[in-house]
């Protein structure tokens, strides 16, 4: 086909390729009807590449209604691994492991158990972006993914997760086409190109018609000369300025001009012999590329007499030939011809593919066999039990190939047809169960509610009726309906002491309810999971309760005792390969050591807790998690830039709804004791809108309100912050933790009943005992602010130890006591201008004016060896592992901070070290001790 016409289009996608050569993220999202153009385009946009970047490319076939399980990336990576062999591929990947990417390239090795559905795709798509990332180190990356508009939903949920994540990844250009006159209103690409679209580093292009100069020069081309007036007029009206309809009106010049565009793609096929049509016309039933291998056997030929058959297809330019067999030149018309095959002769074509695919799965070119063979025993019809058969077998496969909702999908197909065809060797209740679970793995929390519902109606027996009520239970809690600790409460009532369920249903309860939190009642479920674990034997569920009820207890105030018994369910989940129970455990450590006011140790655990995630190869899913935990320490610790870069970058990638809104509200907090309250106000509006639409809980909540009654008495709305102080004191969120940083906040205010809730709230360890010190001097004792401010400096935690200061010092001019004032005061400015607190800053300066004392400077003096060069923690940290030979890269997964943050730190380092290299700069750090 002649190219013309489509300048902007080729320049659009040279800037977008630019951009990413350039370190940004950037997305082509490439529409427009069949024929116009799009893969013509994206070739000539590729061929001046060849050599300078790497191209990655495959295209979603036409198969049935959901598409071929993974098709664009199975075939990509096949292309990749035929190019650079087995140990290639391998070096790209986490560990020069194949992980869960051998499920996809059964080549590699399979791996070996299951685990935990939801886990293992995730970590397959964590796999598939490190290996992209690793492959734009190298050099330019271009990955395409063609016609999504026929794409299975697991193929769109990757493509989702690598254009959420690119912002934080390596750079590369994604580009992905479709047929926008597929796009009926239903149709499930549209709000998923709606939500891409958004995305500030995605462009979206909707190729269009040819005008009537263009069209001249293409047929110019097409024909060798100037082609005549009339047939411009004749071609240009006809095919409506589509170049393909162009390049076929082009070819029938002279010739009857058909009456329809289906009959133009169609006549070709009438002027070959009439095997190779019945040929060409079985090969339209396999899709718009098939095998040869599985042609061959469709239509009973040997080699030589397909290959003879097809060779006046190919001549017409209908076939194109590919590596091991044969693509239509366009999927149009594949679909014409398809269409136009008998409905009789259509049914008997199907069949003969599915038996083939049966027979010998290895024709099915991206060992897809079952799938593609249940799709064709469906559409052959009128055959349910072998469509349910077929259904059971592609369900099999789609789960092992972790494609959770064509899983789904073939499994209520099998539910549809139980009643024409049940399948002997199963019962309903056991595909009702299993396709429970699938549409949860999937993320169809509606779809398995009414499963759920389904099985309840059906199924008497109260073992069976209990796991029923759990799933209900996380189901109506996943989608913000009442009910679900109900529902967990009457699963545990039903399931039977002695059942395999009931450790994990009282893991379920025990969970939710110390997450609300219920503590007491919590701690009775964990320690009856812990007991029917092991009656039970099982070993998973055993570490599970084993880590609630060791949490349970710690957040009681037994810390010391509890955190040997967290320590060693973490190696029992490291040694049993459970990664779910592991950052389950690492999780709870943070916390219960960030309760205590043991925040670096906390911030190390959380550490540990990110080390695991990206050994599971989970960084970018569960990451944020402990990016919380560890920005949450950070903050406690003044260390502040340090947890704003890592909430930033967590917040890069796109974490649920709700861990977003606590990252903002962590975000907002440091903002607004820096003085910025417009980005503290967004971070707070964005956290209440999530938290009001679903489930919140104390942490959500309390520590939302927090930062709200903060930020309304700096913009001196005290009534409203008191409001909000009296809300959160009646809305049942009794948990001490963070409430107790509530009453403090509004122990300024007049708050009704906030002194009687203060006296009967306990106060639990020492961080919980320093916030109701701090109430009391509030309440009436200000000469209790220096004890305040020295437990906190006990604490460690700079930023309230300097607020105390401040009153104190406050406290000390009204007595008249300068000495004290001047030395307080100093104190909270070092504190202050450390941290960059402006307003706290601006509130001592003030004090010191109007009780003239003089505040002494606080900079560092001396030459730059004795200040440590000047570099900040932050830096020191970076330098550390700068010295120890680590990349950009893998500083920025050490410190989960992203790649362009981890080479500005490296600038810094250098810069202030006076050095022009990493070498230099590491001998630098060893002479000068700094690290």
């Amino acid at each position: 086909m002649v190219f013309v016409g489509r300048d902007a289009e080729l320049a659009a996608l040279g800037e977008a390729c630019a951009r990413a050569r350039g370190g940004s993220p950037a997305t082509v999202l490439l529409g427009g009807e069949a024929g116009v153009g799009k893969t013509r385009l994206i070739a000539e946009f590729a061929a001046p590449l060849t050599g300078q970047a790497r191209l990655l490319s495959g295209d979603c076939p036409q198969m049935g209604e959901n598409g071929l399980v993974f098709a664009p990336f199975t075939t990509m990576l096949r292309h990749l691994l035929r190019e650079i062999g087995a140990d290639g591929f391998l070096r790209l990947l986490p560990r020069g492991e194949p992980g869960e990417l051998g499920r996809l390239l059964p080549l590699l090795g399979r791996p070996p158990g299951d685990g935990d559905p939801a886990l293992t795709q995730t970590r397959l798509f964590e796999e598939i972006l490190t290996l992209f990332e690793n492959l734009a180190e190298d050099r330019p990356l271009v990955i395409v993914a063609e016609d999504v508009h026929w794409s299975d939903r697991s193929s769109r949920e990757l493509l989702d997760f690598l254009i959420r994540n690119q912002q934080a990844a390596a750079a590369f250009l994604l580009v992905v086409t479709y047929r926008s006159d597929q796009l009926h209103r239903r149709h499930p690409l549209r709000p998923v190109l709606a939500e891409w679209d958004r995305r500030p580093w995605t462009t979206r292009m909707e190729l269009g018609r040819l005008g009537k100069g263009e069209v001249v020069r293409q047929l110019r081309g097409l024909l060798g000369g100037e082609p005549a007036p009339a047939v411009v007029e004749d071609v240009f009206r006809r095919s409506e300025g589509n170049p393909l309809f162009v390049e076929v009106l082009s070819a029938r010049e002279g010739a009857p001009v058909p009456v329809s565009i289906r009959d133009l793609l169609i006549t070709p096929l009438d002027r070959l012999p009439p095997e190779t049509r019945r040929v060409v016309q079985a090969a339209a039933v396999g899709g718009a590329r098939v095998g040869h291998a599985l042609l061959r056997t469709v239509t009973g030929l040997d080699d030589a007499g397909l290959t003879e058959a097809l060779r006046p297809a190919v001549s017409a330019n209908l076939l194109l030939i590919e590596e091991e067999g044969y693509a239509f030149r366009h999927a149009l018309i594949q679909e014409v011809l398809y269409d136009d095959v008998l409905p009789g002769e259509l049914g008997h074509l199907h069949v003969r593919y599915a038996e083939a695919l049966e027979r010998d799965p290895e024709l099915a070119p991206l060992g897809r066999a079952a799938y593609e063979s249940a799709l064709h025993w469906h559409a052959a019809k009128h055959r349910p039990s072998k469509t349910l058969a077929a259904a059971r077998r592609a369900a099999a496969e789609a789960a092992a190939s972790l494609a959770h909702a064509e899983h789904l999908h073939m499994l209520l197909r099998v539910l549809e047809l139980w009643e024409q065809a049940p399948d002997p060797a199963t019962s309903r209740a056991e595909v009702l169960d299993e396709a429970i679970r699938a549409a949860m793995a999937a993320g169809e929390n509606a779809t398995a509610l009414h499963l759920v519902e389904t099985a309840l109606a059906a199924d008497a027996d109260p073992a069976r009726a209990g796991w029923l009520i759990a799933h209900r239970g996380e189901l109506r809690h996943l989608l913000g309906m009442p009910g679900d600790l109900d529902d967990l409460r009457e699963a545990a009532r039903l399931t039977p002491r002695g059942h395999p369920a009931r450790a994990t249903v009282l893991n379920l309860l025990a969970h939710r309810l110390l997450t609300v939190p219920h503590e007491a009642e919590g701690r009775v479920a964990a320690r009856e999971a812990l007991e029917a674990a092991r009656a039970a034997g099982d070993a998973k569920a055993e570490v599970i309760a084993t880590v609630n009820l060791t949490y349970a207890r710690a957040r009681a105030g037994d810390l010391d005792a509890q955190l040997p018994h967290l320590i060693d369910a973490q190696a029992t989940a490291r040694r049993m390969g459970d990664q779910g129970a592991l950052l389950h455990a690492h999780r709870c450590e943070a916390d219960v050591l960030q309760g205590a006011g043991r925040y670096d140790e906390a911030a190390e655990a959380a550490r540990q807790g990110l080390a695991a995630a990206t050994r599971s190869g989970l960084a970018r899913t569960a990451g944020p998690t402990h990016a919380g935990n560890l920005a949450e320490a950070l903050i406690a610790l003044g260390r502040w830039d340090e947890a704003a870069e890592i909430v930033e970058h967590a917040l890069r990638l796109s974490p649920t709804p709700s861990l977003g809104a606590y990252l903002m509200v962590l975000a907002g907090t440091i903002a607004l004791a820096r003085g910025d309250l417009g980005a503290a106000e967004d971070a707070a509006a964005h956290a209440c809108a999530v938290f009001t639409a679903g489930t919140s809980y104390a942490q959500d909540h309390l520590l939302l309100v927090r930062l709200e009654v903060d930020l309304r008495k700096a913009q001196g709305r005290t009534a409203d912050a008191a409001r909000l102080v009296e809300e959160a004191l009646s809305s049942g969120k009794t948990s001490p933790r963070y409430l107790w940083p509530v009453i403090e906040a509004g122990a300024s205010l007049s708050v009704p009943g906030l002194p009687e809730t203060a006296a009967a709230l306990p106060a639990i360890g020492p961080v919980q005992e320093a916030h109701r010190l701090a109430c009391t001097a509030e309440a009436g004792r200000p000469d209790l602010w220096q004890c305040v401010a020295a437990a906190w400096t006990d604490l460690r935690q700079p930023y309230p130890q300097a607020l105390a200061l401040l009153r104190a010092a406050e406290r000390a001019a009204e007595a008249g006591d300068r000495s004290a004032a001047s030395s307080h005061l100093a104190d909270a400015a070092r504190e202050a201008d450390r941290l960059r607190a402006e307003p706290l800053r601006a509130r001592i300066e003030r004090l010191a004016r109007l009780a003239r004392i003089p505040l002494v400077a606080q900079g560092e003096t001396g030459p730059a060896e004795e200040r440590g060069f000047g570099l900040t923690p932050r830096e020191r940290e970076v330098l550390r592992l700068l010295a120890d030979g680590r990349t950009n890269r893998q500083i920025a997964e050490e410190l989960f901070i992203s790649v362009k943050t981890a080479g500005a730190h490296v600038s810094n380092i250098l810069a202030k070290l006076g050095v022009r290299g990493r070498v230099q700069a590491a001998t630098a750090a060893h002479r000068h001790e700094l690290i």
